[in-house]
């Protein structure tokens, strides 16, 4: 008897053993428990829809965890598809002795999920909707979700999520977008690491640059922010927005690496420890530099550039922000700078947070070969993002100087800019109204507010050489010793006086007045802001006939009629209208001079008169 039991029982242990090996290496399919799994799905959250073709076990005796795997799943929450690849549970085996059924784990894959279509499921997690509001479109693939669970089925915070993210289209602002975002990510402990990152980044005009081989990892702290870390590769580093004044370029091709850490913090303001762009030629860094959340500066300790041109170092400099802004290095490159300062800047509040004193020192200042400028000096005061007071001094060559000066008026919001230069077209050459222009010296009166401003240029003693607006006059007017003149060695002036206002509508030329040995010229008119229309009308008399005029002075009749048939042919009037690149010209004789010709022509010669005393 006794034989028989402890044989029964050492069949029943080597059942047990067989049964607990074959569960460990094997695993067991069966479809006797669908129903009762789903059932209790359903009362664990009745948003879930769990479908399946059977289970398989397999057995962890180490751990005592059944691992049950789904075959076939397919799962809908809230009425949302999520198409799955795999989902398996682990289950503890203290279920045989409480009996309770105990989760411990939830692992999943999925296939790729269009992200606009579980959107909404992301606002029932500890996500904030605003962390991916602007996200336009996504396709992503969970290829590793584990879920862990208490003894009460209450989801743990130590989840963590990997796979990868396929054409993303984020809308930054309304200027900017990255689009074609592809990467690896993996989601852990309230942190975000992105590896392998490449995108596109596109601006308001669809230009479109691509960046690669990045990392990205995103923490979010205790106090709510997120802590960035980001590092990439870009073959055009000048795709990014650019510092408009500066004149550089990373060069086509060239690859370049950035690296950055800042924080975005609750208000949405972004903090950037240290931003650091460079490749063989060129490095950017920047410490301490804070935005709010529309992008505008609030704050920064230290920037540090040094650009090269055909391997030639163009900017060198360093801007450490204490007490006051300080600004001293090397080498500037001016070439973008009166271009850029020209433009309306009056929608442009990136620097509206920074009042400060301001001190500018530049060894050298790059505007073109034929114009060094040396030991450029600059103190001023910063109110609100604006200049209100400037004292700036710069050798251009021997015993030539630039000097500017701009000062607020008291109990106004006008401003006086006053710009003298030695060398005249060192400020001007940007211009095409200026081109041709030879010599002579600047001076630049202008008083302004934020909407408008009355100013007046003159410059003295200067040629005009190969000027393309007037050799198509000269040839209009058949004045061919004067077209040869200008195509030759030019043609001299003494003075050019322009007195123009300007408001956000228009440019409102009152004169340009030009007289010289050879030719004098009157010009009006005005030029459209918004649709770039340009007016002018003016006159044009060579100084021969000029002159004659003026030595008949007494005889006013005779001047303005002509005292026989035929006679008071003087000049040319003319107008010139269009837009910039389609201007038309069209020229007449005339035989009267109006007073106020006579009367400017009258005013420059006794100038000159004066000065040769």
């Amino acid at each position: 008897m006794k034989k028989t039991v402890f044989s029964t029982f050492l069949f029943i242990l080597f059942l047990l053993f067989a049964a607990i090996s074959y569960l460990s290496f094997f695993g067991h399919e069966t479809d006797r428990f669908n129903k009762i799994i789903k059932s209790e799905v359903k009362k664990f959250d009745n948003n879930i829809d769990l479908d399946f073709e059977k289970i398989s076990i397999l057995l962890d005796i180490k751990k005592l965890v059944l691992f049950v795997k789904f075959i076939n799943p397919n799962l809908n929450y809230s009425q949302i598809s999520i198409p799955l690849k795999s989902l398996r549970t682990d289950v503890d085996l203290e279920f045989l002795t409480q009996k309770k059924l105990v989760i411990k784990k939830i692992i999943l894959a999925t296939k790729y999920i269009d992200f606009n279509k579980i959107k909404s499921l992301l606002n029932k997690t500890d996500l904030k909707e605003e962390n991916f509001k602007n996200i336009k479109s996504a396709r992503l693939q969970i290829k590793d979700l584990k879920l862990e669970f208490d003894e009460n089925f209450k989801l743990k915070d130590n989840y963590s999520v990997s796979g990868d993210i396929n054409t993303v289209d984020i809308k930054i602002s309304d200027e900017y977008e990255i689009s074609n975002l592809i990467t690896n990510f993996l989601y852990e402990k309230k942190s975000l690491y992105l590896n392998e990152i490449s995108w596109n980044f596109n601006d308001s005009k669809n230009t479109e640059r691509e960046f690669f081989n990045g990392e990205l990892n995103l923490k979010q702290t205790y106090t709510g922010n997120y802590d960035v870390d980001l590092r990439f590769k870009a073959k055009n580093v000048s795709s990014l927005p650019k510092i408009a004044i500066m004149n550089y370029s990373f060069g086509k091709g060239s690859v370049s690496e950035v690296k950055t850490k800042f924080s975005i913090n609750k208000n949405k303001s972004i903090f950037f420890k240290n931003l650091k762009i460079e490749n063989r030629d060129n490095e950017f860094k920047v410490k301490d530099l804070h935005l709010d959340k529309d992008y505008n500066l609030i704050n920064f300790k230290e920037i540090h550039v040094k650009t090269s041109i055909d391997n030639n170092i163009n900017n060198e400099f360093k801007i450490i922000n204490k007490d006051k802004i300080s600004i001293k290095g090397k080498v500037f490159d001016a070439k973008m700078l009166i271009k850029e300062l020209s433009k309306d800047s009056k929608k442009n509040k990136f620097f509206k947070g920074i009042s400060k004193d301001i001190k500018i020192d530049f060894n050298r200042i790059l505007k073109g070969a034929k114009f060094p400028i040396k030991n450029f000096s600059l103190v001023g005061k910063i109110n609100k993002g604006e200049f209100e007071k400037i004292l700036a001094k710069s050798d251009l060559s021997d015993s030539k100087y630039l000097d500017i000066s701009l000062k607020k008026q008291k109990k106004t919001d006008s401003k006086i800019l006053e710009v003298y230069s030695d060398i005249a077209v060192l400020l001007l050459n940007d211009y095409k109204f200026f081109q041709g222009l030879e010599g002579g010296n600047l001076i630049y009166v202008s008083k302004f507010n934020k909407k408008n401003s009355s100013n007046v240029l003159t410059i003295n003693n200067f040629k005009l050489n190969k000027a393309p607006t007037l050799a198509k006059l000269l040839t209009l007017a058949d004045l061919k010793g004067l077209t040869d003149t200008l195509k030759g060695d030019g043609i001299a002036f003494d003075t050019l006086a322009i007195k123009y206002e300007s408001n956000p509508a228009k440019m409102d030329i009152k004169e340009i007045f030009m007289i010289g040995p050879s030719i004098s010229i009157l010009i009006e008119g005005y030029v459209e802001k918004k649709s770039g229309l340009i007016s002018l009308r003016g006159t044009l008399v060579p100084a021969k006939t000029l002159n004659t005029i003026i030595s008949k002075i007494p005889l006013v009749g005779n001047i303005l009629v002509g005292s026989k048939v035929g006679e008071g042919v003087f000049g040319i009037s003319f107008k010139i209208k269009g837009l910039p690149n389609d201007l038309k010209t069209t020229v007449n004789p005339v035989k009267t001079l109006t007073p106020r010709f006579i009367t400017r022509a009258l005013e420059a010669v006794k100038k000159k008169g004066t000065k040769q005393q």
